[in-house]
């Protein structure tokens, strides 16, 4: 039977492939024109010890085109691979000899070993050095401040403050100098010698004539601290004399001329809002030296709390300092979980109809521009003079709902809701003008309390405490519960704040009930059915006040003269309140007979 050929071993790469071939065609003719003898285990591994050539091409690997972890590993990588090359190459000029002990060449089958060796470390040290490459651009995009397509890490700004990262805000600045000299940088736009038009050598030069006058200043001072006998103290001859020149000198101030005008117009148009506006020819050189005094102690003072700011740890109590909105400016009394760019800042500004939190004031003036919302969203149920109540769904006005709360952390301790407001109702008191209605506080409510609870969170802000509003927040909340026909008590725990204004309502309450009461008999569930208020608040209440006794197996109501004659002659200082809730003004339908209307 013919013997059966073995199938030839075939390179999966083309290119090995392609270079065998031209390697084959380049040899000699003698090795071109013999057959090579056909190999079997034995000879081949006789071949491979005696002449020291790797065994045939395996196939090659498919290598992934990335990036290594770091520009330090590829070089290491690229050192590797040339330090097997050359020894690959020491070891192919060595002459292979034979048993007979004659040198002859390689043959032609090692030849293509060599060659395909050859080929995948050359493709391996091209790939390699495109990855170095890449790795450079990354490094050099990353430098630039670029977002780079080969890496996926996103840019986050540093909130760590300290003198290697700091750098100013302004363009163009290199944070060198400080507005006060005192520093050798800046971080701050309010500490920058550049914008307010200025260098770090001139600022150095007003601290120490600052210097030089405060020494002076408290040479006089000592002086005149000395005189004990005068009690009214009398102003030297020098001082007579400073004050005599800077009168004379704002007196002969020339007008603002039209050179000094074209200058300024200039300025502006140039740096728009990069730069401080020129103070030059405005003011006498005495008032503008001590206007730029105020600004360089002011810049160090913000620079000192904002960099105390970001310098504490992770784990403090509150990162929120202040909070503007509308025309009031705020400090803040707890933590509120904003987004985490919003709670590092040490401000937040507030629109004070969509309550949409912002970090700049900027940012606050140009939404300002473009926001349509006058008054808060639902429907009013409640107006008399200036004061309105809206009813918000916390389900049709989700985003409202969030931010109210939000707003609410800010100033209590026990709040913990925040984001789940669909199951409760929010009643906005606002306080109206021509520009809008501008919220004043708020109280909201389960939308079905198995507790029967009228309020579960309440809260006045801070700028219109003490002038009734929290009282008549509360008295609305009981308005709203004798519509409904049941009596309400708030959600505990109550704040310190909160429980204060909760005993003063009950107190007045229920001494204006005993005051209009005539009978001899009283009884505590008659008063919680007209009052709208809780049997064991009423209870609590009257034990505060000293009015409840127990005699003979009977429980005594006493009218205290003292306490009844105090809150008359409180009311009668507030015949005409503004800050009265007026049942007639209400327009309010409960929500379980809009069902049953539906």
């Amino acid at each position: 039977m013919p013997r059966r050929k073995r199938p030839r071993e075939v390179a999966s790469s083309e290119e090995s492939d392609h270079e065998q071939t031209s390697a084959e065609s380049d040899g000699d003719s003698s090795h071109s024109d013999t057959i090579a003898p056909r190999v079997t285990r034995r000879s081949a591994a006789g071949l491979v010890s005696s002449v020291g050539i790797s065994s045939p091409a395996r196939k090659r690997r498919k290598i992934e085109s990335r990036t290594s972890e770091s520009a330090s590993e590829c070089e290491k990588e690229i050192t590797n691979i040339t330090q097997n090359k050359a020894s690959r190459k020491s070891v192919d000029t060595k002459p292979t000899t034979n048993k007979s002990g004659s040198k002859d060449k390689t043959p032609s089958s090692q030849g293509k070993g060599k060659q395909s060796a050859k080929a995948k470390n050359a493709n391996q040290a091209k790939l390699n050095e495109k990855s170095v490459s890449k790795r450079k651009t990354v490094e050099t995009t990353a430098e630039n401040g670029f977002m780079s397509i080969w890496t996926e890490k996103r840019p986050t700004p540093s909130m760590d403050y300290n003198e290697s990262n700091a750098k100013c805000p302004l363009p163009g600045c290199d944070s060198k100098g400080h507005l006060t000299g005192r520093h050798d940088r800046h971080r701050t736009l309010a500490s920058c010698p550049l914008y307010h038009n200025t260098s770090a050598e001139d600022c150095k030069r007003r601290l120490e004539d600052r210097h030089k006058e405060q020494t002076e200043r408290e040479k006089v001072v000592a002086t005149l601290h000395d005189k004990r006998d005068l009690r009214k103290q009398i102003q030297t001859d020098e001082q007579k004399e400073k004050s005599e020149n800077i009168r004379k000198m704002r007196k002969s101030l020339p007008e603002v001329t039209e050179e000094d005008k074209k200058k300024h117009r200039n300025h502006r148009e140039k740096y728009e809002k990069g730069r401080e506006p020129l103070l030059n020819g405005l003011a006498s050189n005495y008032d503008l030296k001590l206007f730029r005094e105020a600004q360089a102690r002011a810049c160090e003072v913000l620079e000192h709390e904002i960099t105390q700011h970001y310098t504490r740890s992770d784990l403090q109590e509150y990162r929120i300092k202040k909070l503007e909105i509308g025309r009031f400016e705020m400090t803040t009394w707890y933590s509120s979980p904003y987004p985490e760019e919003y709670a590092r800042l040490p401000k937040i500004y507030l629109c004070e109809f969509c309550l949409k939190y912002m970090k700049t004031a900027t940012i606050l003036r140009r939404h300002m521009a473009k926001c349509v919302w006058r008054h808060p969203p639902g429907d009013e149920i409640y107006r008399k003079n200036s004061i309105s109540v809206f009813e918000v769904d916390g389900k049709r006005n989700k985003v409202y709902c969030q931010n109210l709360c939000l707003l609410a952390k800010l100033f209590l301790d026990h709040k913990t809701l925040y984001f789940d407001v669909e199951p409760f109702l929010f009643y906005v008191m606002t306080e109206n003008d021509t520009h809008g209605c501008h919220i004043v506080g708020y109280f909201s409510k389960e939308k079905n309390s198995f507790l029967n609870y009228n309020v579960s969170c309440i809260l006045t802000l801070p700028q219109y405490m003490r002038q009734g509003y929290g009282k008549m927040l509360i008295d609305f909340s009981y308005l709203l519960s004798r519509n409904e026909n049941k009596i309400g008590s708030p959600e505990r725990p109550l704040s310190d704040l909160g429980l204060i204004s909760y005993r003063s309502y009950w107190k007045d309450t229920l001494l204006n009930y005993l005051h209009k009461y005539k009978g001899a008999e009283i009884c505590i569930k008659d008063v919680s059915q007209e009052t709208g208020i809780n049997a064991n608040d009423i209870v609590s209440t009257l034990q505060a006040l000293g009015m409840l006794k127990y005699w003979k197996g009977k429980h005594l109501v006493l009218k205290r003269q003292d306490l009844m004659e105090e809150f008359l002659e409180k009311k009668s200082k507030h015949l005409n309140d503004l800050r009265a809730v007026d049942s007639s003004c209400l327009k309010w339908t409960p929500p379980t007979k809009r069902v049953t209307q539906a």
